[in-house]
């Protein structure tokens, strides 16, 4: 097997198997816009490779300014590594650059910790969120894999630029728990029912905010933890709201507070 052939069928694995990410520490990103934004961003990127028939010459003079490396292949090829329907001119592997949880909750502001969120579309857009409403940043426990495609898509460069760290399924809540109290964040478990204003919520400068699995939502022992709920006031005909949305109006309701 050649040295292309061999970086072809291993950005073809990143891009569909977590497994394999976890064992390069690299991830793909897909489409020159969003290579672009993670070079912006500082990202190490590992390699690029580029249909030969759909040549971004702007493009490829800035991954020669970066001197990050690059490869032309066949366009049958390049549709073979894309998870995307309509490929787009580039795909690239990427070094991964999440943090340490001790790192991640040294910084006062808001914390977002998506415990078991599970929907790739619904993970990239609450990072999105949380870094439009000012997160300073997030915590992935268990759920879907943050540098699933999809995610790193759906947040729309926003992974980039996030701080984040990310805890197996298997970490202790509460160990979890213990450690966010030693670096003194107030907790806060989102519910359908039963809990604070979003408005309420900010009484000190550092608050973790806990979103859930999407059809269950939070376990019962996460919320015994939490110091408090918070809940987003809705019409009695509408059962509950998507993940993602819940998430935005709780974290723009906490950001009007501190204004």
């Amino acid at each position: 097997m050649s040295f292309n052939s061999q970086r072809i069928r291993r950005i073809r694995r990143l891009a569909r198997d977590a497994e394999v990410r976890e064992s390069e520490g690299l991830f793909v990103v897909e489409g020159p816009r969003l290579v672009e934004e993670a070079i912006n961003a500082s990202l190490k990127i590992d390699e690029v490779v580029l249909p030969e028939d759909q040549l971004d010459h702007d493009f490829i003079t800035v991954l020669s300014e970066q001197k990050i490396q690059f490869h032309l292949v066949a366009r049958k090829i390049f549709d073979g590594l894309t998870t995307l329907r309509n490929p787009q001119a580039a795909i690239a592997s990427v070094h991964k650059h999440g943090l340490e949880l001790g790192d991640l909750i040294q910084r006062r502001g808001l914390l977002l910790i998506l415990s078991g969120v599970s929907d790739p579309g619904n993970c990239g857009n609450l990072i999105r969120t949380a870094e439009a409403f000012g997160a300073s940043g997030i915590l992935f426990h268990g759920g879907v894999d943050p540098y699933n495609p999809k995610v790193v898509r759906s947040s729309a460069g926003s992974f980039f630029r996030m701080r984040f760290a990310v805890l197996e399924e298997r970490f202790p809540y509460k160990k979890l728990f213990e450690e966010l109290k030693k670096s003194d964040y107030k907790s806060v478990a989102t519910t359908p029912s039963g809990g604070i204003a979003p408005e309420d919520v900010a009484e000190n400068s550092r608050i973790a905010v806990i979103l859930g699995n999407e059809p269950r939502g939070l376990p019962k022992e996460i919320e015994a933890l939490c110091d408090d709920t918070v809940t987003v006031p809705i019409e009695d005909t509408v059962e509950s709201l998507n993940v993602a949305t819940a998430g935005a109006v709780v974290l723009y309701g906490i950001k009007r507070s501190l204004i």
